[in-house]
């Protein structure tokens, strides 16, 4: 069956196999596309993806096949009766490499032409860096202000007014603009389109949030994402992909988002010339791309250390950097299982911080057969230096109450101190696991709540040491792999986790911070001290006893 002239030769590609493809892109077609132009009430709309198509002369390269689909798709598929849009969130994951920004210049192009067509219909670029952002608004500026066809300025000049902050059609009235993470000047926007370049980069929904609620007031609004896959883990990407691979795996006639998604689909495709495909769909169009790509694969024996990069960003498939990582994002994520009825329960807890004046984090660790159950709580301190570098959504995680902030120019050890106390009402605290120097500045306030050194205290303390830390090092990487870590959906703690990198020590291993500054890693290592007590944990009954609170 035919449904366009536009869309057919991709369509036909992927189902006949010409085209070595991923199984996301047979989803795509089978369970979201063909669905949607089998539908009486759609129709596509060729005549005006003919005429957006005709644009191509004013830039110096043509639109590949993949492309011309996701422009027909993004442009041609409407509803009959209304003539508006059917996909109105577009969303492109590709491998590094297949020319994501030329494809969002003629876009953003177009968006602003005759040819589309529709009056105040404003642009908007979303990037993390202002040099990201500037580079599809660059192409399309300078498109129009020195294109390479010279015949063709006066016809530009006619329909565009470009400076180096704002592209405007002129018959339209349109303007494309660029944004960067700020939030500022978002707000009371009449976007008619948002372009979010890389939003592997983004660590929570705000901007975007502020962006789309702008969307609405024009005709035909879209959000179209343009990324590849990341290291960041946990945070906006992560959580549309869990969406897109939904919708992919069954039609939804209430759907209107299109995920076209290229990717291998296991690690050991890396290095298969074949395969790389799946990921870059403009390889086989561009022999200096192959020839670059090549070069990386036979390097890598000798630069091991990008092997990461390369999987993950040229070949979309994310892995972390198995020699320093704590634990595979699988892994962490395996953590995210509800967590049983514990009170009554003993438990280690676990303190650390670096200092007072920036985060604060406890943890209280139980032994419930073979999981290891963890409850968490952390301090931020609204005065440390480190906030404005720090991209972590923790307003949301405020809110969640996974953490609180603390509006002084550190955070009291007495906040501490009352936390332990008043979980101590609900759980057997047995011990309270912290090294010696952070022991040091707590050690009054603890005191005063039966917290101490000595056989005097309710609840001693056990200092950790260095040694403690090594030596519980493969019990720690054990229970990852092991799944029996059990915290919930505790995006702070997945956080700190994937924060950590692993240090060799010798033949031992130690923890470290991959970022000193912006990745904090605080929850982790609270974690980690109480772990070093885990065999106190493990002669203790895990049955629950018959519990009478602690009164201090």
């Amino acid at each position: 069956m035919t449904y366009s002239r536009f869309l057919d030769p991709y369509i036909d590609d992927i189902r006949s196999g010409r085209i070595n493809h991923c199984k996301d892109q047979e989803q795509l077609i089978d369970n979201v596309l063909i669905p949607a132009l089998e539908r009486e009430d759609v129709y596509v709309d060729d005549e005006k993806i003919e005429e957006g198509l005709k644009l191509q002369r004013y830039f110096d390269y043509d639109l590949l096949e993949w492309e011309v689909f996701l422009f027909a798709v993004i442009v041609g598929i409407r509803y009959k009766e209304r003539r508006t849009i059917y996909f109105t969130d577009i969303r492109i994951i590709l491998g590094r490499g297949s020319g994501k920004n030329g494809f969002i210049s003629f876009l953003a192009f177009y968006f602003l032409s005759p040819a589309h067509g529709i009056r105040y219909y404003d642009i908007d670029l979303l990037a993390n860096s202002e040099a990201q952002v500037k580079t599809s608004f660059k192409d399309v500026h300078d498109v129009i202000t020195d294109p390479t066809d010279k015949t063709l300025k006066k016809a530009l000049e006619h329909n565009f007014y470009a400076t180096l902050e704002v592209v405007t059609g002129l018959k339209t009235q349109s303007s494309l603009r660029f944004n960067t993470s700020s939030k500022r000047g978002k707000d009371s926007k009449r976007t008619g389109c948002i372009i979010l370049d890389e939003i592997h980069e983004y660590l929570d929904f705000t901007n975007i949030n502020t962006l789309k609620s702008g969307l609405g007031k024009r005709r035909d609004g879209r959000c179209i994402t343009i990324s590849t896959f990341g290291h960041i883990r946990g945070a906006v990407f992560d959580r549309q992909m869990e969406q897109n691979e939904d919708i992919l795996k069954a039609y939804n006639p209430k759907n209107r988002v299109f995920p076209f998604i290229c990717r291998i689909e296991s690690e050991d495709e890396w290095d298969k010339p074949e395969c790389w495909i799946k990921a870059i769909p403009s390889i086989n169009d561009f022999d200096s791309l192959r020839e670059q790509i090549e070069k990386e694969v036979v390097e890598m024996p000798y630069t091991p250390e990008y092997r990461s990069e390369f999987i993950t960003k040229r070949m979309n498939f994310p892995i972390g950097n198995a020699e320093t990582e704590v634990a595979s994002w699988d892994d962490i994520m395996a953590t995210n299982r509800p967590l049983p009825d514990l009170e009554g329960w003993p438990c280690i807890g676990g303190l650390d911080y670096a200092k007072t004046n920036d985060f604060v984090a406890a943890v209280l660790l139980f032994l419930v057969g073979e999981e290891l159950c963890v409850i968490q709580h952390t301090w931020v301190c609204t005065e440390s230096r480190d906030l404005p570098g720090i991209k972590a959504p923790l307003k949301e995680w405020a809110e969640r109450g996974d953490l609180e902030f603390v509006e002084a120019p550190e955070i009291p050890p007495e906040y501490i101190a009352e936390w332990f106390a008043e979980q101590a009402q609900h759980y057997t605290i047995i011990c309270l696991s912290i090294d010696n120097f952070r022991f040091s500045l707590m050690r009054s306030m603890l005191s005063d709540v039966g917290i101490g050194v000595g056989e005097d205290y309710s609840v001693p303390v056990k200092l950790t040491r260095k040694s403690d830390v090594i030596k519980v090092f493969p019990v720690i990487n054990s229970a990852f792999v092991r799944h029996r870590f059990v915290w919930g959906d505790l995006p702070i703690m997945r956080w700190f986790t994937n924060n950590t990198k692993v240090v060799p020590e010798g033949i031992n291993f130690n923890y470290g911070k991959i970022e000193p500054h912006a990745r904090k890693t605080d929850g982790f290592m609270a974690l980690v001290h109480a772990m070093t007590q885990l065999d106190i944990l493990e002669n203790a009954n895990t049955t629950a006893p018959v519990f009478e609170p602690i009164v201090f």
